[in-house]
């Protein structure tokens, strides 16, 4: 895909920082305190050079989605209902993100291994007064200067930059700054594995055998009969909402979208606009509580959720209703050891056999995901 041209790009990146500085950091200040103390002309340098201050405004922002509704807006002025639809700014609000993040990174990395947070501007500025300067520029026409030396700061960006990404690695970017390039290259994007503190230190204090990173304790994989089955559901009723019409073409969720770039699990902050959207709010039962769902969404697995995607179509507001309102019937162990990283595929393949007797698919409402999922699951939370 073609780069923009470089006024394009400028003109972008200045509408993005007028944006954050502006609108978004009058939301933000009602829910972070210390921006209020902060001037306004300038905010946005400051938060970007405090990664614990740009990491609770990224919190906030996820905790209460909605408030920044009206600034997540396309060129027609029309609110966006998907992270990688284009902005006004003709940016996605995943690329926003990740300019957020990488730029946070470089000027921490400058900060910490340069002592300077970003490019000095006009360093030579004794040129044309030393005596000898009118010999040093023709000399420089026959011989040109070395290129200046890449700070220490850069270096490591550069190896870092193509993994800046997501906004939860910026509470890890201190720790990133002891990482060596090296090494970096060495992980690939093996390092987005690594989501804790002493996750990175075990990784610097290792950097020839890299230790497993940390997860949560999972459930061992059982085989489909040590599962409960779910119960056959019941015919559509006058409970079931009729099938939506679906515009011509294919609108399943794109797999390379919504999975992490392993492909192991759910990129939850794929799913945060569509959390917005007021039928997903209202097939759901708690959808105020954005940290917690997206949190359920980060532990579906990559497997499971292309088998789903794959025979049944499903397009991504669907996917997310049918997991969020299956893991609160089933509840934790049970969703992990289902639907999890360890997902067990046979018991996801009865369930696939299930909905499709149930007529599920593209054309299915969020309403009837839900009363669908609901009645299937509905022994296994009464037990």
């Amino acid at each position: 895909m073609p780069r923009p041209p470089s006024s394009t790009r400028s003109q972008a990146i200045r509408r993005i920082n007028l944006t954050l500085e502006g609108p978004v950091a009058d939301v933000l200040a009602q829910m972070v305190p210390e921006l209020k103390k902060l001037p306004r002309r300038g905010v946005l340098e400051r938060v970007l050079d405090d990664p614990d201050l740009l990491d609770r405004c990224f919190k906030a922002f996820r905790a209460e989605p909605e408030r920044f509704y009206a600034l997540l807006v396309d060129r027609q002025n029309l609110p966006i209902d998907q992270a990688d639809a284009m902005l006004a700014c003709g940016r996605t609000l995943d690329e926003v993100v990740g300019m957020v993040v990488r730029t946070c990174a470089k000027r921490q990395f400058r900060q910490r291994l340069d002592g300077v947070s970003r490019p000095l501007r006009g360093a030579d500025r004794s040129r044309g007064k030393s005596p000898d300067s009118l010999l040093k520029r023709l000399s420089h026409l026959f011989s040109p200067p070395p290129p200046p030396r890449r700070s220490r700061g850069d270096i490591l960006y550069d190896s870092f930059k193509e993994h800046l990404r997501h906004d939860w690695q910026v509470a890890l970017v201190p720790d990133y700054s002891t990482l060596s390039p090296q090494l970096v290259r060495r992980m690939g994007a093996r390092i987005l594995d690594y989501r804790i503190p002493e996750d990175i230190k075990r990784l610097r204090e290792n950097p020839f055998n890299p230790p497993p990173p940390t997860r949560p304790p999972e459930p061992v994989a059982e085989s489909a009969a040590a599962l409960p089955p779910p119960p056959r559901p019941p015919a559509p009723g006058p409970g079931m909402p009729p099938p939506v019409a679906v515009p011509g073409g294919d609108h399943r969720a794109r797999i390379a979208d919504i999975l992490t770039a392993d492909q192991k699990r759910l990129r939850p902050e794929a799913f945060t606009l569509i959390l917005l959207n007021p039928e997903v709010r209202a097939a759901l039962s708690q959808p105020e509580q954005t940290v917690r769902l997206t949190g359920q969404l980060a532990e579906v697995g990559g497997l499971p959720a292309k088998r789903l995607i794959g025979e049944l179509g499903l397009r991504p507001e669907q996917l997310v209703v049918m997991m969020l309102t299956i893991y609160e019937m089933v509840g934790a162990e049970m969703f992990s050891r289902s639907f999890g990283l360890t997902g067990n595929l046979e018991y996801v393949g009865k369930f696939i056999d299930r909905a499709k007797a149930a007529g599920i698919d593209q054309t299915t409402p969020l309403a009837g995901i839900a009363v669908f999922c609901r009645r299937l699951f509905a022994s296994v939370k009464r037990g």
